[in-house]
């Protein structure tokens, strides 16, 4: 599983605002504790551009340096010692680009399609929306940020990739659901809903 930069993001801002239980906090909480409910295979992958990225951001944001350098350093850890021990240093982000608006997302893609992962997580679906995926409408939330917005799911199919893009709140529902996260199981499931196992 890939969680994009601004999950890592919302996830740090929900704890300095003495939130608790947000979509972004669980899924990371999940990830760490490799507690999915299903069969305890979640890997977290990162890759080191992706983690500069974050430093990058959260510098902006005037994070502390040390306060930095331990959250990033937690991530990496969670990686390493992940079902799979990954290392960011390793995971380049793959060559291919795709035509996403934002170069950084298409690096994020890449990385994801090239490390075999099964769902990239982001709460910015739109940049990740090329011509080269299949799109599913998942529903309707409500928020008090940007208020109504239809949600999306995304699935890549590219070479022997296949990926699933989502949305923090679809990942969520899908797991409070007992979903099987492989790829085209999932994504049998998102187009029928009630219907699970239909392959």
């Amino acid at each position: 599983m890939l969680l994009d930069v601004n999950i890592f993001v919302g996830n740090i801002m929900a704890h300095d605002r003495g939130r608790k239980g947000t979509a972004t906090q669980t899924l990371l909480s999940m990830v760490s504790s490799q507690a999915w409910g299903m069969d305890n295979r979640a890997q977290l992958i990162i890759s080191f551009d992706m983690i500069d990225t974050l430093e990058t951001v959260l510098r902006r944001m005037h994070f502390a340096e040390d306060r930095i350098k331990a959250y990033s350093g937690s991530i990496v850890d969670i990686m390493k010692y992940g079902p799979e021990a990954l290392d960011p240093y390793f995971i380049l982000g793959g060559e291919e680009r795709f035509a996403t608006p934002d170069v950084e997302d298409a690096g994020v893609l890449a990385t994801a399609i090239g490390t075999g992962a099964d769902i990239l997580v982001t709460d910015n679906l739109r940049d990740f929306a090329t011509k080269d995926a299949s799109v599913i409408d998942t529903q309707v939330v409500n928020t008090t940020a940007s208020g109504q917005r239809t949600l999306q799911a995304l699935r890549y199919e590219i070479g022997g990739a296949d990926l699933i893009v989502a949305h923090p709140f679809d990942v969520m529902q899908w797991m409070r659901l007992g979903y099987d996260f492989t790829p085209e199981t999932l994504w049998n499931a998102i187009r029928n809903p009630g219907n699970e196992h239909v392959r």
